[in-house]
């Protein structure tokens, strides 16, 4: 999402019509707001998002009168006394899908209707009024591109920054970042919601019975398979630094060659083999998530779905018969009866008409719940014949595809990285014996997780037994047995596509970051290497030795501006184009560290970085920093007597 234009009337201390010009050029991406406490900052940014997602973006799931306290309560007061009806938020914004730019302008309007506030919003689509379902579909494509979460984590804010970092809540807040920029939070608010349902299928009164019994193993399988993820995960850490202790005692005897180096013609080779397995993944990634997004809901409601088609196919029969019930009076039968030369009785004539509607009466079936129309019962038997069909083990194989292509990719890339810092290598490492007894330490400690791990994967294949046993038992159960069997079936894919999409992300991420913080810490060299755990999301910073840096030593800045660059890193790594907005962000940096923010991070953060400063905060030393990438500058004066904030189009005036 690209902003280009903000209008407010009558909106907080904004009076009257007031606008904000958002769009930036090339290399420069900054659009610097000045002002001081109290404003109008904080009613900027509450007007964004009020005006993007309205009363879904405060939590509310429709306009209900909390919603219409909160919005009364950011009126203009001055304008409300004057009984004025004009109250409005108009965002001009731009959103890019499928390669194809959108230009939106979607104004959300307030007035008084017999002193009752309504709300009414209208939406052009590049110069197009959308119509009422047109926009109901524009805002649901709107929260998959920006949802109001994620225009929180848009928002930084230098006090929120450094109270993360000082209350370690470092890994948190990446976890939280990481599900939402990346979209994984939706796998597992969709887990969450089938376990619900799982739940809710399972009736108390009957606790030992086969439901239950399924329910329970499952939640068992999952403990163990988390229990046997975690013990892998560390056997595989393990190994890896004792592949690095044997990698190091062997190189004293070694050569380039025994590392596996590559001519350059066979380097070329590979590296078209990496670019070929990603263009690869990243279409068959493409259609799982049209999957996902578009036909996994019906497999969900697939119980719900052949009762509804059945209750439609009744409605229309009930339907035709009550037509032909209307149709057949008493009089046009008894002429044709007539005309047949037949017996035309009043009797025999109500008889006939009551067995030729009962030819089009369903049975046992009295009650319309639809009403459905001819194209809305196409779109029902669409559906239907759609999830006839085994798409979700057609997707699981996709996912396997993927995994073995990221392990293919994984050797390859490891192959390069061996290449290209063998010619780096300058000191042969001494103290073999020191080695032989890291290494001795490493194997023990491993062989004892091993056998951790076998007695859990020895429970977990007696636990996968008994769900088999009993999946063959709910087969013919009945359709509610039947649907918490597809629903374990969901969860298994989702968990599995979501650890892949998080391990694979976050090693990108770690990456990115660590180029990002060299470039920032004033101790250019003193982190080599940021890793991030994909299953706790802990940071570990490792130093040129590969010794591991304890976090407590770094001071209050060096640990925001590690927050900072591994921010950077997860929005640079997801692609996503968002404006990102800075709040008092330099408050707690020294005088280095805030001019490499400025410098080197707000530059390149995005197309677009609408910054709320004080004067104090950015001063003519950091505003001269700072303007080669200024695009637009504003200052808010609020004039306390009229208690109006005007909007001027330059920044603070330094003597």
């Amino acid at each position: 999402m690209y902003l280009k234009k903000i209008e407010l009337v009558n909106i907080g201390a904004y009076k009257g019509y007031n606008s904000f010009n958002f769009e930036t050029e090339e290399k420069k991406n900054v659009l610097l707001v000045g002002g001081e406490n109290g404003a109008g900052k904080t009613t900027l940014l509450n007007a964004i998002k009020l005006g993007l997602f309205g009363s879904y973006g405060l939590g509310y799931k429709t306009e209900n009168s909390e919603y219409y306290k909160h919005v009364s309560s950011i009126l203009n007061n001055h304008a409300k006394r004057q009984k004025n009806s004009d109250y409005s938020i108009t965002i001009h914004f731009s959103i890019v899908d499928n390669l194809k730019t959108f230009n939106y302008e979607l104004k959300r309007e307030w007035k008084y209707v017999n002193d009752t506030l309504k709300e009414i919003d209208f939406l052009v689509e590049n110069g197009n009024v959308l119509d009422a379902q047109k926009t109901v579909l524009f805002y649901a494509k709107l929260k998959e591109f920006m949802p109001p979460q994620l225009l929180d984590f848009c928002l930084f804010d230098g006090e929120e920054i450094a109270r993360i970092v000082t209350q370690n809540k470092l890994s948190d807040y990446i976890k939280k970042l990481s599900k939402v920029v990346f979209n994984l939070d939706l796998f597992e608010t969709l887990e969450i919601d089938l376990e619900n349902y799982s739940k809710q299928q399972i009736d108390p009164a009957k606790a030992k019975t086969i439901e239950h019994e399924l329910f329970v193993i499952n939640t068992k399988e999952k403990e163990l398979r988390n229990d046997i993820a975690t013990t892998t995960r560390s056997i595989d850490y393990k190994q890896k630094n004792l592949n690095d202790l044997h990698e190091e005692y062997l190189a004293i005897k070694t050569s380039f060659e025994q590392y596996g180096g590559l001519k350059k013609q066979e380097r070329e080779d590979v590296l078209q083999r990496i670019t070929q397995i990603e263009t690869e993944r990243k279409q068959r990634l493409e259609e799982i998530k049209n999957f996902v997004s578009n036909v996994l809901p019906l497999f969900l409601t697939k119980s719900l779905l052949t009762e509804t088609r059945n209750q439609v196919k009744n409605e229309e029969s009930l339907q035709l018969a009550k037509q032909l019930d209307e149709k057949l009076t008493l009089e046009s039968l008894t002429q044709v009866l007539q005309s047949l030369n037949m017996s035309s009785s009043k009797e025999k004539t109500t008889e006939m008409k009551e067995q030729l509607v009962s030819l089009l009466k369903p049975k046992n079936h009295e009650k319309v719940i639809h009403g459905a129309s001819y194209e809305e019962s196409l779109k029902v038997e669409q559906a239907y014949t759609i999830v006839q069909k085994d798409l979700p083990s057609t997707y699981l194989e996709l996912l396997t595809l993927n995994a073995n292509a990221l392990k293919e990719a994984k050797v390859l890339k490891d192959k390069i990285k061996v290449h290209d810092e063998t010619d780096e290598f300058s000191k042969i490492i001494e103290e073999m014996d020191s080695y032989n007894l890291k290494i001795v330490k490493a194997t023990q400690e491993i062989e004892q997780e091993q056998e951790t791990l076998q007695k859990l994967k020895n429970e977990l294949v007696d636990t996968l037994e008994k769900i088999e046993k009993i999946k063959l038992q709910l087969r013919n159960y009945d359709k509610t047995s039947g649907s918490l069997l597809e629903a374990q079936k969901i969860i298994a894919l989702s968990r599995k596509y979501r650890e892949q999409q998080i391990a694979q992300r976050l090693q990108d991420v770690q990456i990115q970051a660590t180029s990002n913080l060299k470039k920032m810490l004033r101790k250019h060299d003193y982190i080599a290497l940021i890793r991030i755990d994909p299953v706790n999301y802990e940071v570990t910073l490792l130093d040129t030795n590969k010794n591991e840096i304890e976090k407590r030593t770094l001071s209050a800045g060096e640990k925001q501006m590690l927050l900072i660059s591994i921010i950077w890193a997860i929005f640079d790594c997801s692609g996503r184009q968002v404006p990102f907005i800075f709040d008092t962000l330099l408050g707690r940096l020294d005088k280095t560290h805030k001019a490499a923010v400025l410098s080197v991070f707000i530059p390149n953060f995005g197309k677009q970085a609408i910054i709320l400063s004080t004067d104090s905060e950015i001063d003519a030393h950091h505003y001269a920093l700072l303007s080669p990438s200024i695009a637009k500058e504003y200052t808010l004066d609020f004039d306390p007597i009229q208690q109006q904030t005007t909007i001027k189009k330059d920044y603070f005036k330094f003597s």
